[in-house]
């Protein structure tokens, strides 16, 4: 009998280091993109995502497996660095502008964890709610693409500092940026005025909304 239950003992202690191993890859590999559905709502204007241009952003959070759903990645980046927004990150997911042929429109299920991500900053384009946009791609030579046709800087996710993310310059404070829906558009396509659908202006009384939240 006691030799039963030191043998049982022994092997529970071998299996513990070998469980923690297994917990600790599965926690190791990120789980995948959830799908853009039509009712996935902004987590900071509130609105329904497929009701803006361009790209966009989720964060899988540990607690509570909840999904934040992100209107643009200037939003996203946003979230990752306003202390007061949760930081259990299982993933953090941004569209892959990489094989749009516009931007404005990129495949929604195309997805690349955005801290492996690169990113154009400071192009000419803008983004869907018309404010300074971050925009992403999973490889590095369509980046440069990207930034040799749009201008730009390519950067590593790291690299993109909260200057300009939290106070980025609008389209409207130097005369050259171009919101994605004048970034001639294919023809035949004609997407009205850059808050058509009522949202928060975030134009040149506007663009300091996100980076205001910062205050305590």
């Amino acid at each position: 009998m006691r030799t039963s239950f030191k043998a049982a003992l022994l092997a529970a202690t071998l299996l513990m280091p070998l469980a923690a191993c297994k917990q600790e890859t599965a926690d190791a590999v990120p789980p995948a993109p959830h799908i853009l559905t039509a009712d996935a709502v902004g987590h900071y204007c509130g609105m329904n995502l497929t009701e803006h241009p361009g790209p966009k952003g989720q964060v899988l959070l540990k607690e509570g497996q909840r999904t934040v759903w992100l209107s643009s990645v200037r939003d996203t980046f946003a979230f990752t660095m306003l202390p007061e927004e949760p930081k259990d990150y299982r993933a953090i997911y941004v569209t892959d502008v990489g094989k749009a042929a516009d931007p404005e429109h990129p495949d929604l299920t195309t997805w690349v964890e955005a801290r492996k991500a690169w990113y154009v900053v400071g192009s000419r384009l803008t983004g869907g709610m018309g404010e300074a946009e971050p925009f992403p791609f999973a490889e590095e030579a369509a980046a440069h693409v990207f930034a040799g046709k749009n201008g730009g800087t390519v950067k590593r996710f790291a690299e993109v500092s909260e200057r300009e993310i939290l106070t980025p310059q609008s389209a409207s404070d130097d005369g050259h940026g171009v919101p994605l829906h004048q970034a001639e558009p294919p023809a035949g396509h004609d997407h009205g005025s850059p808050n058509q659908h009522g949202g928060p202006d975030h134009g040149s009384q506007g663009h300091h909304a996100v980076a205001e939240r910062k205050a305590p």
